[in-house]
């Protein structure tokens, strides 16, 4: 069974005051989903570096950095937040990619000292929104074991595993804890002034209403970071990597295509997704996250769109039998 973190000194009521919370910085929610793989030898920040798209071989201790692993097509696998640790390395994935991903490594590891270790089900991810939380947390942890050093051989029953997200333009960390440090945590978070315990509905909504692309939506092998918003995940300087000149030929000659963006809908969206959008009649791209709670009277979504189609103002249509959808914004980084 997968676990989790019950909350202490709150608890997640109606999902729309939840989702307010989100918005204004004052929440904390149990992102124990999120899989977590911890990585050991003496090549592993070698071979991630040049696997992966971003520059993390100089990551020190206590150190984190989103990057995203990419098909030899430059198309996402997934998008991983990597922890630096004395001796080893946390990786944070997207739910369910743990395996996938050591496999997808594991084509490309020759004589590399480099070990994996799926930890997802001995640990619990409670995540702080806003910048009031995570100083609030940190400010109550400094009696506490917080450095990545507290615990060389897993997060400790007293000691956590803290990182800030490095690819959202809004204040996020995520702090890891053992199963046996659950209660601890949660009652840490619980106990932060302001903070409001929220559901995964309420986190589902903040995420697409702030643009951050998820799995298994926008994070596919469909798209390249650059559709997804994801460029501040991906370094134009450190050289190599797998999939490395498909995305720079893209970005050089500016031949991406298309991008993400925020759309609206004035009704709950109940069709599975994703949903192939339409403007006139010509093909426009997909719907790929809607959300199910409303944010200034309609439904936000999320759609990677043709760049020469979609423009805010335009409207998508969806189908004869659905509603369509409003383009509202384009996210920075597409």
């Amino acid at each position: 069974m997968m676990p989790n973190l019950t909350p202490v000194g709150g608890t997640c009521g109606v999902v729309e005051e939840e989702f307010q919370a989100a918005l204004s910085g004052t929440a904390v929610t149990d992102s124990s989903a999120f899989g977590r793989i911890e990585v050991r030898g003496k090549d592993r920040l070698d071979l991630l570096h040049r696997l992966s798209t971003n520059a993390i071989a100089g990551l020190a201790p206590g150190d984190a950095s989103s990057t995203v692993f990419v098909t030899d097509k430059g198309r996402v696998i997934d998008r991983v937040n990597v922890c630096a640790r004395r001796d080893s390395l946390i990786l944070i994935t997207s739910p369910g990619r743990e395996l996938f991903l050591i496999r997808w490594i594991d084509k490309y590891t020759l004589t590399e000292d480099i070990r994996f270790r799926i930890i997802t089900d001995e640990t619990v991810m409670g995540s702080l929104i806003g910048a009031r939380m995570i100083s609030s947390f940190l400010e109550a942890l400094e009696p506490r074991p917080r450095s990545s050093d507290a615990h060389d051989d897993g997060p400790g029953e007293a000691g956590f595993v803290f990182a800030r997200r490095g690819d959202s333009s809004r204040p996020l960390a995520d702090v890891i804890a053992s199963q046996e440090g659950a209660h601890d945590l949660a009652a840490l978070l619980g106990a932060l002034p302001g903070a409001r315990w929220i559901g995964g509905r309420a986190y589902e909504g903040f995420r697409i209403a702030s643009g951050i692309p998820g799995s298994p939506g926008e994070l596919n092998e469909s798209y390249n970071p650059l559709e997804c918003g994801l460029r501040g995940s991906v370094s134009f300087t450190k050289g190599c990597y797998i999939g490395q000149e498909v995305i720079a030929r893209l970005d050089t000659y500016g031949k991406i295509r298309r991008r993400l963006v925020r759309v609206a809908c004035a009704e709950p969206w109940t069709a599975p997704l994703p949903v192939s959008l339409t403007k006139e009649g010509a093909e426009a791209g997909a719907l790929t996250s809607m959300a199910g709670v409303l944010s200034g009277g309609q439904f936000p979504g999320l759609a990677i769109v043709r760049s020469d189609l979609a423009n805010p103002g335009d409207r998508l249509d969806t189908g004869p039998s659905s509603p369509g959808v409003l383009v509202t914004g384009i996210i920075s980084g597409s």
